[in-house]
C-alpha cells in the first residue's frame, strides 16, 4: 500500500507540539512494517535554515482563489517539502510574536491544494492520511476535483484547534458554494476548516479510544459534538507511540547517565544532576517534573495551587514551559519564595526535558482535556511515576494505583485543587514511606510498551478497512 502523509510539522524539521511527534515517529514505523509512506510538509523558513541536502523533485502550479499559485517540491528521504517563500518563507510555523498569521487560511488551502498536485507527481497513491485542521482542506479538494479512486483517513490531533476564519474569506478556497453549509464547513457564520476534514473523508480517527469518545460529548465536543455524533461510524480512536529510540534511558546521551529497568543506579546520578542544574537542595527528597505549555488546559492552575502545601512536605519541583504570561510570572515569582525546592525554566528546551523526565521521581500531568498526551508515557519509559487525571489518553494508557494489578501511576480524581493536593500528597507518602512500593511502580513503568509497534498495525488494518469501503 503507497500512502502520502500530510502534516505541517515533522519532528526533525519544524515542531510545535506533539503532532510532529507523531507525523515523525508514525510515518517511520509504517515503512519498517511494509507501507510506502510518503510524508509531505510546507517548507518553512527554519527548515531552510538547517541546511538539509534536499533534491529539487518539481515545480507545480495550479488554479486558485488567486488565480495560478506556483511553487516547488524537494525531496529529502522519504519526507516532501512544499516550497512557497511568499506563505512559508517567514519565521514561525503559524504565528509571530503571539499573534497568528492572518492569511494561515490561505498559507494551507495552498499547502493542502499543493499536496494534491504531489498525487500526480508522485502517484498513484492508494491513501491520503490529514492530519489536523492544517490539512482538513484536502478531502475537501479531492472530493471537489472528483478523485473518487482515493481514501482519505483524516486524524484529529486536538479538537480544540478548528481553523476558524471569516467567511468572506471562501473565495480564496476555491471550492463548491456548496460546502460552505452547516453540515459541510459553514461554523456559526464562519469557515470551519476541520469541519471539511470530518465531512469530507472516508475515515476519522483520534489519537486515543476515550477521546473519540469524549469528542462526541458537550464537555469536549469544541461545538462539534453532534457533529461528530452523526459520524460515529466513521470515528475511531487509535492511542499514540512515542519514538523509543530516542526516549530511551539506556541510550540517552543528554542525560548524566544511562540506566534501565535492571539497572536503576543511573537514575539516583540523573536526579543529582537535575537538582544540580535547578540549584535544588541535595538529597533524597521526592522531584515532581512538569514539562508543556502552561495553560489551564495542562492543568498549570492546579499544580501552581498546591506548590506551596507541596514545599512543605521537602519536596521540590521542576517545571519547564511557556504559555500564558500570568501562569509565567506567577511561577517565577514562586520560585523566589521556595529557594532550594522550586525550580523553573520558561521556555522550551530540548536537552532540559529529557533531564527532568530521567531525573524527576514524579512527572506532573493533571489536564483537563488530553487527546492522548506523549509525557505520561515518556515518563513511563524513565521510571518516572506520572500523576495524571482521568480524560483521554491519560485514562488509556496509565494504570493507577488502585486500578489493576500492575499499577505505574498516580490518578487525580477530578480537576480540581483538593484532587490535585491528595494525589501529590499520596505521592510523597508512598516516596517517603513505601519505598518497595515505588520500585514496583517504577518496574511496571518501564516494562510498559509505549511504542508504535501495535499502533502503527492498527493504522495499516484502518487503512486497509478504508480501501475496502
Amino acid at each position: 500500500m503507497k500512502v502520502l502523509f500530510c502534516s505541517s510539522e515533522v519532528a526533525e524539521y519544524a515542531k510545535t507540539g506533539g503532532l510532529a511527534d507523531v507525523s515523525s515517529a508514525l510515518p517511520q514505523e509504517l515503512i519498517r512494517q511494509g507501507i510506502d509512506c510518503r510524508v509531505v510538509m510546507p517548507l518553512y523558513k527554519s527548515i531552510r535554515e538547517k541546511g538539509i541536502p534536499m533534491k529539487h523533485v518539481s515545480d507545480i502550479s495550479f488554479l486558485s482563489g488567486h488565480g495560478i499559485s506556483s511553487g516547488r517540491v524537494f525531496a529529502y528521504e522519504h519526507t516532501y517539502f512544499i516550497e512557497n517563500n511568499t506563505y512559508f518563507g517567514r519565521d514561525g510555523l503559524y504565528s509571530y510574536a503571539g499573534k497568528d498569521y492572518p492569511d494561515n487560511l490561505e498559507r494551507f488551502a495552498f499547502y493542502s491544494r499543493a499536496c494534491i498536485e504531489m498525487l500526480s507527481l508522485l502517484g498513484p497513491f492508494d491513501l491520503v492520511h490529514c492530519n489536523d485542521w492544517q490539512s482538513a482542506l484536502i478531502p475537501a479538494y479531492i472530493k471537489a476535483l472528483g478523485i473518487d479512486s482515493l481514501a482519505t483517513l483524516f486524524t484529529i490531533h486536538n479538537l480544540a484547534y478548528q481553523g476558524i476564519f471569516n467567511s468572506s474569506a471562501w473565495p480564496i478556497l476555491l471550492l463548491p458554494e456548496e460546502f460552505l453549509r452547516p453540515d459541510y464547513m459553514e461554523f456559526f457564520g464562519n469557515i470551519n476548516v476541520l469541519k471539511g476534514g470530518i465531512a469530507f473523508s472516508d475515515m476519522i480517527n483520534t489519537v486515543s479510544p476515550s477521546y473519540a469518545l469524549e469528542i462526541q460529548t458537550p464537555q469536549f465536543g469544541a461545538g462539534l459534538d453532534g457533529l461528530l455524533k452523526s459520524v460515529s461510524h466513521k470515528l475511531t480512536g487509535i492511542i499514540n507511540g512515542i519514538d523509543t529510540a530516542v526516549w530511551n534511558p539506556l541510550q540517552d546521551r543528554l542525560i548524566a547517565q544511562p540506566y534501565s529497568c535492571d539497572d536503576m543506579s543511573g537514575k539516583m546520578q540523573c536526579k543529582k544532576d537535575l537538582q544540580k542544574r535547578f540549584s535544588l537542595d541535595q538529597g533524597d527528597h521526592p522531584v515532581f517534573g512538569m514539562i508543556g505549555r502552561l495553560v489551564e488546559q495542562k492543568g498549570i492552575d492546579m499544580v501552581v495551587d498546591v506548590i506551596p502545601e507541596l514545599a512543605k512536605t521537602g519536596s521540590q519541583i521542576v517545571i519547564l514551559g511557556n504559555g500564558h504570561p500570568r501562569h509565567e510570572k506567577e511561577l517565577l515569582k514562586m520560585s523566589s519564595l521556595y529557594p532550594g525546592q522550586l525550580g523553573i525554566h520558561i521556555g522550551f528546551d530540548e536537552g532540559l526535558a529529557h533531564i527532568i523526565e530521567a531525573g524527576s521521581d514524579f512527572f506532573l500531568m493533571p489536564s483537563a482535556f488530553e487527546p492522548c498526551g506523549l509525557n505520561q508515557m515518556i515518563s513511563m519509559r524513565y521510571g518516572t511515576i506520572p500523576i495524571v487525571t482521568s480524560v483521554g489518553g491519560l485514562k488509556d494508557t496509565v494504570e493507577a494505583l488502585g486500578e489493576g494489578d500492575n499499577p505505574c501511576g498516580l490518578r487525580v480524581s477530578s480537576p480540581n485543587k483538593d484532587a490535585m493536593l491528595s494525589s501529590v500528597l499520596q505521592a510523597h507518602r508512598i516516596f517517603t514511606q513505601e519505598k518497595q512500593l515505588v520500585i514496583s511502580m517504577r518496574n511496571n513503568a518501564m516494562k510498559k510498551n509505549v511504542g508504535w509497534e501495535i499502533s502503527a498495525q492498527e493504522y495499516m488494518h484502518l487503512y486497509q478497512k478504508i480501501k475496502r469501503f
